[in-house]
């Protein structure tokens, strides 16, 4: 550049990542070689001059044991180059053990580091190691499965609508798209479409939720934000539910966005997210949902409230300029990102270079059925094929993989129980057919008939037939998706069944196309 870029104070620890020099490198455009002068006030700063390969792995191997990464470091390689021929691993082998206490064998994407090949052991509830667990003596007697396949922390959806995921896609007919988040509800098609939502959600809302949560574990998601607004005993079998108490007390989410707080509330908010420790720790709200001046105004208002803090999360920004990215990104706020939803309802999409840019976390999130995808590994798609249309070189299989991991486990505050695989955290575990791909591009590559395991909390809710009853897991229901033969686990029999506890998917799925005949595809297939 013929003038420097001088970046805050703030970011000074940033710069102490490589992780952050990668990204930099890109969103820059600086070629391989660049250095960097950087100045630091206020004490040593340690960062290298010699800016690292766009493929560098600056991760620290996360686990007990984390064995040795195999070959040169992995981040996906370039987004946009073609997919390589597969190159399949084989099928998984189960040796039968204690039922409490699984040794998963293939290659682990922690997500920092990639191990090849690793191991994860996997006692009750909780992860016990990663790296080189079988030799350990709190691997004897495990159930054995070498996955023949790529292992991944259950995914981390940071913004959806579960309740309404049991509806098929909505599209405006005619054709319309809009200016701001406020238009499109007020559509008499829509209205009709919506409808049976909130006439059921009286009897019927465990159902409308479990439903939407089957959907999203199907496609490999563990954890969800945007549940239905009240912690209910019945949501507690299925996927995590990021802001109720099971992961976190001090998560609050806002679907009404900044006009729907008032000065009181802000001052109250504000008090409880700079408290220490806070009692907010994260703080999720609709904002700058739209492509208009009326939507961009929000972000005003949301600094006039004295909310803009470090967490703070908006969801969409779409609206968002360059200099509120600035702002977010000196405030450590956060962002998640929408790509499809926002496409379909707008046309447009947030300006992720200009976020990243400005050092902002950025996830990513389908939103819900109607304008989203249907599930995250549908919204990698969505959001490689956007980058690679109108960024190319800004992220790599790497980057998105860890936005639908560890970034939105981190923005949501619920990272010491799930986003990675790590000794201590919960035994959420997403296992996907190894082709042979770079295990990133693996990732954001896949299928839904690529899912091959699904675990949560260390119990197997999901995958193949053969593995499930190889492993020995009973009360599941056979299902096929897209011509692969599999299981679902939904019910815990062990429960009370006042509190729906004990439902199958067969019970879930007649009570919601009771009151709504065509439903969202439990699965979708290309």
């Amino acid at each position: 550049e013929s003038s420097p870029t001088f970046y805050p104070p703030d970011a000074r620890k940033a710069f102490e990542s490589q992780d952050a020099l990668r990204r930099l490198a890109r969103v820059a455009h600086f070629e391989k070689g660049t250095r960097l002068l950087v100045l630091g006030c206020g004490g040593p700063l340690s960062v290298s001059t010699q800016l690292p390969d766009a493929g560098t792995d600056a991760g620290a191997d996360a686990g007990t044991d984390a064995g040795t990464d195999a070959g040169p470091p992995l981040d996906g390689g370039p987004l946009c180059a073609p997919d390589p021929p597969p190159d399949p691993r084989g099928t998984p082998q189960v040796t039968p053990g204690s039922g409490s206490l699984y040794l998963l064998r293939g290659r682990v994407v922690t997500p920092d580091v990639v191990l090849d090949p690793g191991e994860v052991l996997v006692n009750g509830a909780t992860i016990a190691c990663v790296g080189s667990c079988g030799g350990t003596p709190a691997a004897a007697g495990a159930t054995v499965i070498d996955t023949a396949g790529v292992i991944f922390p259950g995914l981390v959806d940071s913004h959806n609508h579960t309740q309404y995921d049991y509806l098929p896609a909505w599209r405006p007919s005619p054709p319309q798209l809009f200016q701001n988040r406020d238009q499109w509800p007020l559509r008499q098609d829509y209205k009709d479409f919506v409808r049976s939502v909130n006439a059921n959600e009286g009897t019927y809302k465990c159902e409308q939720v479990k439903y939407g949560e089957v959907v999203a574990m199907l496609g490999g998601t563990t954890t969800m934000e945007g549940t239905y607004n009240t912690d209910l005993k019945c949501f507690r079998t299925l996927v995590h539910n990021a802001e109720h108490s099971e992961l976190s007390s001090t998560t609050r989410t806002n679907i009404g966005g900044i006009d729907s707080v008032t000065a009181t509330a802000a001052a109250s908010l504000r008090a409880d997210m700079l408290a220490s420790p806070p009692k907010t720790t994260a703080y999720i709200l609709h904002l700058g949902e739209g492509i208009d001046a009326k939507s961009e105004a929000e972000f005003g208002k949301l600094v006039a409230a004295g909310l803009l803090l470090p967490g703070t999360v908006i969801i969409h920004g779409t609206a968002l300029t360059a200099g509120d990215f600035a702002q977010m990104g000196a405030a450590g706020s956060k962002l998640v990102w929408s790509p499809q939803s926002n496409l379909i309802l707008y046309g447009k999409t947030t300006n992720i270079p200009a976020a990243l840019a400005a050092n902002v976390s950025v996830s990513l999130a389908p939103d819900w059925t109607l304008s989203g995808g249907p599930t995250l590994l549908q919204e990698l798609k969505v959001a490689r094929q956007h980058t690679c249309d109108n960024w190319p070189g800004l992220l790599d299989a790497r980057d998105l993989v860890k936005m639908v991991t560890a970034v939105p486990a981190d923005a949501m505050s619920v990272q010491s129980k799930v986003g990675r695989l790590a000794p201590g955290l919960l035994a959420d575990v997403l296992v996907i057919r190894d082709r042979g791909l770079d295990p990133y591009r693996a990732l954001v590559e896949a299928q839904q008939a690529d899912v091959r395991l699904v675990m949560i909390g260390g119990i197997l809710r999901y995958g193949d037939q053969a593995l499930l009853d190889a492993a020995g897991r009973s009360g599941c229901e056979s299902i096929t998706v897209c011509g692969e033969s599999k299981r679902v686990c939904v019910p815990d029999t062990a429960a009370a069944s006042t509190d729906k506890y004990n439902e199958t998917l067969a019970d879930i799925i007649a009570a919601v196309r009771g009151f709504q005949p065509g439903t969202q595809p439990l699965a979708t297939c290309p």
